[in-house]
């Protein structure tokens, strides 16, 4: 059998087993085999009913959880369900003018920085900052500017996106790899476009268009998405604090109702002492012994939200990679992918059964984002470059500092 005969064997193998992944998840209770690992843990699967899920329009009590590997020093003050994913930095000083605080039922995800090195940062409720988010104080998100409807509604900063001692209002969204810098205020029901450097407030509205429903549908839907992970991570946690550290399990939610361990290697691993965080549903080819060759530090490859992951051996991942899906859907990799630093590779809804896929041999460069997309074998992706509801042939190159969604593209301006 030929190479390429043999990858598309290989992939329809692999895509199969994640068909068969989601029949059995509908259909079937845990397994023996689930509840075994569960048990080893000290768990019990606990899922949020749908009661629950609808009462979350409207900030409430409940814990905050705040992965181990991720940093938050003193003079932080943090709402109520609240989730901090692996490798987030908040960072304040000692003094008042210099202090963070986050409301209710926000989320500072993967590898994200918040630092009020030059001034306060206030983060208001239901704010939401992406994988690969950074906030630069004196800035504030979420805490001025008008709801839609009622007093409280989600804000939003997109991957890798950055927002330099600004004001982004409440009911306001800065798209992925956006910038938007000092004193200017994107006031509430505008969005600014993916890969735009906002400088000034003269050039809001030529940088920035108006929030859709569908825009609110995602944020609402992220937000119950993540307090439910605040919650659930507690529980977790609470059982044993191990569960939460290294290649460990998911946790048991609505929307991914089984905590499952990681499959490195064709078996099931649970290594708390590990340096990255590997959660969940997620398929390597590679073996602890190799990821530690291949993998840098502070690498969060989480399927605790959309799953399976299947990923095929790795030739590089360098620090601060994240991959992530939204809830029902799916990431396939190919072989010999390398990761550039501060890279993220997301899943979501697509034309391919909601899997995000690369072929073989992609190079993904520094501080870019893949997002529910197909790309064809040996390709590469630039620097610092947005690949956004793609299907793109093989030997695909996309320069850097590139916006390409669907068949528009345009230029990352910082």
């Amino acid at each position: 059998m030929d190479s390429q005969t043999r990858k598309a064997s290989d992939d329809q193998s692999r895509k199969a087993l994640g068909n068969q992944r989601r029949k059995a998840m509908a259909t079937t209770p845990l397994s023996a085999k689930v509840l075994s690992v569960v048990a080893l843990a000290g768990l019990a699967p606990v899922a949020l009913n749908m009661a629950q899920r609808t009462r979350q329009g409207a900030p409430k009590t409940g814990p905050t959880f705040v992965d181990p590997t991720a940093t938050v020093s003193a003079n932080v003050r943090l709402g109520h369900l609240v989730y901090v994913a692996p490798f987030a930095e908040i960072k304040a000083g000692s003094s008042p003018a210099r202090s963070i605080k986050i409301g209710n039922e926000s989320d500072v995800q993967d590898s994200c920085v918040v630092t009020a090195e030059a001034g306060a940062v206030t983060l208001g409720d239901k704010v939401l900052v992406a994988h690969g988010g950074t906030i630069k104080g004196p800035a504030s998100i979420g805490v001025t500017g008008r709801c839609p409807e009622g007093v409280s509604c989600p804000s939003f900063v997109g991957f890798n996106a950055e927002v330099d001692g600004a004001i982004i209002e409440k009911d306001a969204v800065v798209l992925s790899l956006a910038r938007v810098g000092p004193g200017v205020t994107i006031p509430s029901g505008y969005k600014v476009l993916a890969g735009k450097n906002v400088t000034s407030n003269a050039e809001v509205k030529a940088k920035t268009a108006r929030v859709t429903k569908e825009d609110r549908d995602f944020m609402r839907a992220v937000i119950e998405v993540n307090v439910a992970l605040a919650r659930q991570y507690t529980a977790l946690a609470a059982k044993a604090a191990s569960n939460a550290k290294g290649i460990n399990l998911n946790p048991a939610t609505s929307f991914n109702p089984q905590s499952e361990l990681p499959m490195l290697h064709g078996r099931r691993v649970r290594e708390p002492a590990f340096r990255n965080r590997i959660i969940g549903d997620l398929h390597l080819a590679d073996g602890v012994q190799q990821l530690e060759k291949v993998m840098a530090s502070r690498t969060s490859l989480r399927a605790d939200e959309g799953e399976p992951f299947d990923v095929g051996p790795i030739a590089e991942m360098k620090d601060r990679v994240t991959f992530h899906a939204l809830e029902h859907s799916h990431i396939l990799l190919g072989r010999n992918g390398r990761y550039g630093r501060g890279s993220l590779v997301h899943g979501g809804p697509t034309p391919f059964e909601d899997y995000t896929i690369t072929g073989d041999n992609l190079v993904l460069g520094d501080l870019s984002v893949f997002y529910r997309s197909r790309i064809g074998d040996n390709s590469r992706i630039g620097f610092k470059c947005l690949v956004q509801e793609c299907d793109l042939p093989a030997n695909t190159v996309i320069p850097d500092r590139t916006v390409r969604i669907k068949d528009e593209t345009s230029k990352v301006e910082w």
